[in-house]
């Protein structure tokens, strides 16, 4: 009877003490957005790429390496572009980085159109994919935003 009580107890303690290793391993980063902006150019006629600043929070007490990001804007339910970035981006220990990526803009979208919202509140979603090198392996990290925003402001959001 003894055995068995130290055998369960000796268990017991081996689970106990694996669980954080195993579950405090690796965490996630946390992908949101930060803030839209865009610019005419000089012209005035032609707009300027829509820059998206992402926030890239790493919890970990290791860095990261973001190898990879997709992601789609929509304004007031218009698609406005999508990008596809494959370069290295280093995430620091247990930190927020901010990486901003200019957006191609969608053949469809025209400069009255982007005009037209280059004042007042407007509603912005991005949805995306950022693949993380990790100790673990490559690990892919699904991200969706929506909100209102007053260009230059930082967005008011809702992450899904």
């Amino acid at each position: 009877m003894r055995a068995a009580a130290w055998g369960g107890l000796a268990w017991g303690f081996l689970i106990g003490a694996c669980t954080p290793l195993g579950l405090w391993l690796y965490e996630d980063p946390v992908v949101t957005v930060s803030q839209i902006t865009f610019q005419f150019a000089r012209s005035d006629t032609t707009p300027a790429p829509v820059i998206v600043a992402l926030a890239l929070k790493n919890a970990n007490d290791y860095p990261l390496e973001a190898e990879q990001v997709e992601l789609s804007l929509r304004l007031d339910g218009v698609p406005i572009g999508r990008l596809k970035r494959d370069s290295t981006v280093s995430v620091a220990t247990d930190t927020v980085s901010t990486v901003a990526l200019p957006l191609p803009l969608d053949g469809s979208t025209s400069p009255e159109h982007l005009r037209s919202i280059g004042s007042g509140t407007h509603t912005f979603a991005v949805r995306g994919r950022a693949t993380f090198q990790t100790p673990i392996g490559k690990r892919d990290v699904r991200f969706a935003q929506e909100g209102e925003l007053v260009f230059g402001v930082r967005p008011r959001a809702s992450t899904n």
